[in-house]
């Protein structure tokens, strides 16, 4: 029996649910472990996975923590032939083949956007490098994560398979229309927002750009007064100073027509994008963009920044923005509070767009092209 390790160091090992490159790993590798029970093949799937983490599929192999060496260790007592890890970093000194799968080499261009001093960034990025060109093949999440792979590393495009990501496979249904007024109805009577709120979700970091979105929403309200409350929801990563003393400059109706969520699980987040009025992604950049594409799946329309990867995930459905435009990001905000009639446009567009990303179609490319290395 041939057997497929999957380094699983990326959970949190607080038990949450996590974001980011978690979530992300995470939905990946469920449908990975589908696609090997349901197919009559001799393979086996180990999920190496730190104390803690939330995790309950397949054979686990639990690790003390989620440090390199205790990863080595459990490879070491429960072998695997090759080990493929979702988190795209992969660590020194492992024997067998390793296949990363890469979000993004956004601290390549940006070091100063990571919690991480001039040597530490060094370091990582020397090791991250030098396991990219050690992997037999690479699984990119977009065509912009290949295209930054080749760019900084100059690694051969034709080494990198780009994979896709599929979003959230719960939030949308045939039953969408309904599930979107009961969201609505519950962030209005159980969380107290408005009747109209313009969403901007995930981990709060550098690159994430919220203080020009505040900014940008301060100015827009100075020239309207309805325009719909602004949420930011998720946790404080790092380097997030500055968008907490933004914050405490709100005053008046700022400050009653904001609401700041630093804690939010995958249910809450889907009630969020399901009864948003428009969720916006302002990031400087970006690997993929599953916050966009899980708005999308909402049916709920998307101001995007055109970085990244981004154009390429929400295509001509959305609003594409310059993320350093303030008032570009001001008439996206105006367009959620004054256009129903653009923004109706924009979700069904939306819709159509998201249909072209799946958990399902990016397990079985990476599962696929990892069987074909044992």
């Amino acid at each position: 029996m041939k057997i497929v390790g999957v380094d699983l160091r990326c959970l949190p090992q607080d038990g949450s649910d996590g974001a980011g490159v978690a979530h992300a790993a995470r939905e990946l590798c469920l449908h990975m472990q589908r696609i090997a029970h349901d197919k009559v093949l001799d393979v086996e799937i180990k999920f190496y996975v730190p104390k803690g983490g939330k995790w309950s599929e397949g054979k686990i192999i639990w690790l003390d923590d989620a440090t390199g060496k205790s990863l080595r260790g459990g490879l070491k007592e429960n072998p695997c032939d090759i080990l493929f890890v979702p988190s795209g970093s992969i660590p020194p000194a492992i024997k067998i083949p390793v296949v990363p799968w890469v979000h993004d080499l956004i601290i390549f261009d940006h070091p100063e956007w990571f919690n991480q001093t001039w040597l530490q960034s060094k370091i990582t990025t020397h090791l991250f490098a030098k396991g990219l060109r050690k992997a037999p093949v690479i699984f990119a999440v977009s065509e912009y994560t290949k295209k930054s792979i080749t760019r900084i590393l100059n690694i051969p495009a034709e080494k990198i398979i780009v994979t896709g990501e599929g979003g959230d496979g719960l939030i949308n249904s045939q039953q969408l229309t309904k599930n979107k007024e009961i969201a609505k109805d519950f962030c209005e009577k159980e969380l107290e927002l408005g009747k109209k709120f313009f969403l901007c979700l995930g981990t709060v970091e550098p690159r994430k750009n919220v203080v020009m979105l505040i900014r940008a929403w301060k100015k827009a309200k100075q020239e309207f007064a309805q325009v719909p409350d602004l949420v930011i929801a998720g946790a404080n990563g790092w380097k997030f100073d500055n968008v907490e003393e933004e914050i405490k400059k709100l005053k008046g109706s700022e400050e009653k027509f904001f609401y700041r969520f630093r804690s939010v699980t995958d249910e809450q987040k889907r009630t969020l994008l399901l009864g948003a009025d428009m969720v916006a992604v302002p990031s400087l950049d970006e690997g993929f963009g599953l916050v966009a594409l899980e708005a999308m799946q909402a049916g709920t329309p998307v101001a995007v920044s055109d970085v990244g990867a981004l154009p390429e995930v929400v295509g001509e459905a959305e609003m594409i923005i310059d993320p350093l435009d303030q008032d570009g990001w001001m008439g996206a905000i105006m367009t959620c509070a004054k256009d129903e009639r653009a923004c109706d446009l924009m979700a069904k567009k939306g819709l159509v767009q998201a249909e072209k990303w799946n958990w399902e179609r990016s397990s079985e490319i990476v599962y696929q092209n990892i069987l074909k290395l044992i």
